[in-house]
């Protein structure tokens, strides 16, 4: 009989903004589970981690902006079947936001032929098939537009918020000043257009 690999992977979503301090991005909280880093996941399973990564704009916008999600995807490289227990949170529902913060963005799982299995359920899947799993993003706390524009620009540097969300959700209109095909870009790059 063939034999199923069966993988478990602990991945943390977002945590609320709070009255005074932004949301815990990728964070198990209060229980304080850590994620399993992608080369320990590489070293000790056959899986490959395609993807990591904080989910840009999932935190909902808000004076206090949400913690992060991740974005994740994940294939396996052994010969058979196998199967992910993804549990994902908040796919339906999306964390809220409080006192005029708006909501963070909804977990995902996605399988690369697009389908979208119930994530509580295990899944089953074929060998050449990848996985997203994607944790939910915080919700805001407070009107987005009395965030300081310099908490925004900071988002907008460090990937948290892309330039049309910081324009959309927050009012504030950062310029990019280096090239669009530049792989690296500095604070200096960018700019809050006053």
């Amino acid at each position: 009989a063939d034999e199923m690999f069966t993988f478990t992977l602990f991945q943390c979503g977002g945590t609320g903004a709070r009255a005074t301090k932004d949301g815990l991005s990728a964070t198990g909280f209060p229980s304080g589970v850590a994620g399993v880093p992608a080369e320990v996941v590489e070293a000790l399973s056959p899986l490959i981690q395609h993807r990591r990564e904080l989910r840009c704009d999932s935190g909902g916008a808000g004076r206090q902006r949400g913690g992060l999600g991740q974005w994740s995807e994940i294939s396996y490289r052994g010969a058979g079947s196998w199967s992910v227990s993804a549990l994902v949170d908040r796919t339906r529902y999306p964390a809220q936001g409080l006192d005029g913060g708006q909501p963070g963005a909804a977990g995902e799982m996605i399988l690369s032929d697009g389908t979208r299995p119930q994530p509580k359920a295990l899944t089953s899947l074929a060998p050449d098939m990848r996985v997203q799993l994607n944790p939910p993003g915080g919700g805001g706390y407070g009107n987005p537009h009395a965030r300081p524009a310099e908490y925004v620009l900071a988002d907008v540097i460090s990937g948290y918020v892309s330039i049309a969300a910081a324009e959309r959700a927050y009012g504030v209109l950062v310029r990019y000043l280096g090239a669009e095909d530049q792989l690296v870009r500095l604070p200096e790059h960018y700019a809050i257009d006053w």
